[in-house]
């Protein structure tokens, strides 16, 4: 069984690949269908067009009631997911976008089979009354960063313990930054590949505006130790399995099997994987870290350099800890175009 679980602007590349699952299997998950399906829609798209100048540009309908959280999913839906609707994605997949519940302050998952938190109880995806719930609306409350965006008011669904009404949700990275607590009961054999996007912490003076400034650093403090915290932990786990796995004893309850990394990881490849396989500089490893991700135009360049590290790294960690996974053969990068 395979597992998906994404927040923020992850959920994004997470639903091209859900929507085109059922293509990608008939094709065997072959890397030129990766590559049509899920890779270039969305560096063709972001490359050409900026969400943000989408959104201003559809700013009168806020003044009609919607919210620009609703803008996003329109928005997506007519550029990515035409139709795709969360209840009918492939079973074969444990699909997972997650957001934040700001009234019961815990992780609500939209699958294709429930929706919901264990405080409000779940409710089958189906089960919506009114139209049916769209994977571009899970998308879009995975995405939804506050501030920038508003709260997602789903609608037409009957939670167990729902009394307090519609939950407001936000992006998933609010309370998980890492989306690992919906799989992070998958004990071994089971392999989970754990990347962290986020941007770095700078440290020095917070600057700004007085006040907002300071209140801006401290939220930003806050997600670094609670991301610091969860990373830490996952570490420690990956690290159990890997002792068990080397020593023959016992595997502890507790380890768990795959390997985590994020732009900034400078980790030492093996010689098999180096061969071929370029390794970016320090400069260019910083540069990549540092870019800001939000819904601006991207260049062509950046996104083909982000989707090279991304593969580079997965490739370069699961070589080293996890050989076996791998074909015999390891994969060579395929230039995008």
């Amino acid at each position: 069984m395979r597992y998906v679980s994404s927040v923020s602007g992850g959920s994004i590349t997470h639903g091209l690949f859900a929507a085109a699952y059922r293509e990608l299997e008939r094709a065997a998950f072959a890397p030129a269908a990766v590559d049509k399906f899920v890779i270039l829609p969305l560096i063709r798209e972001i490359s050409h067009r900026s969400f943000q100048l989408r959104l201003v540009r559809h700013a009168g309908r806020l003044a009609l009631g919607e919210t620009r959280t609703e803008l996003l999913a329109d928005m997506l839906e007519r550029r990515f997911f035409r139709g795709c609707k969360l209840g009918q994605l492939s079973t074969e997949c444990c699909f997972i976008f997650n957001a934040a519940n700001l009234s019961t302050g815990v992780r609500f998952t939209f699958e294709p089979e429930r929706v919901g938190d264990y405080v409000i109880g779940y409710a089958k995806t189906t089960s919506r009354s009114g139209k049916a719930l769209r994977l571009a609306d899970a998308v879009a409350a995975s995405a939804a960063f506050p501030g920038a965006f508003s709260p997602l008011f789903l609608g037409g669904y009957d939670f167990p313990c729902g009394e307090d009404g519609d939950p407001p949700l936000v992006d998933g990275g609010a309370y998980d930054n890492l989306g690992l607590e919906a799989v992070g009961n998958l004990k071994p054999p089971t392999c989970l590949i754990a990347l962290n996007a986020g941007g770095l912490f700078h440290t020095g003076f917070a600057g700004g505006i007085a006040v907002v400034g300071n209140l801006t650093r401290v939220n930003a403090l806050l997600y670094r130790q609670s991301t610091t915290l969860r990373s830490k932990i996952i570490v420690e786990r990956f690290k159990a399995y890997e002792y068990a796995a080397k020593h023959q004893s016992l595997m502890p309850d507790f380890a768990r099997r795959g390997v985590f990394f994020s732009l900034a990881t400078t980790t030492k490849p093996t010689r098999e994987w180096q061969a071929d396989r370029p390794y970016a500089d320090e400069t260019e490893i910083d540069r990549l870290a540092n870019l800001k991700t939000s819904f601006a135009k991207f260049s062509w360049a950046n996104c083909n350099a982000l989707t090279y590290r991304g593969w580079w790294l997965a490739g370069a960690t699961l070589s080293r800890f996890h050989r076996g996974l791998l074909p015999d053969e390891l994969p060579h990068w395929r230039a995008l175009r």
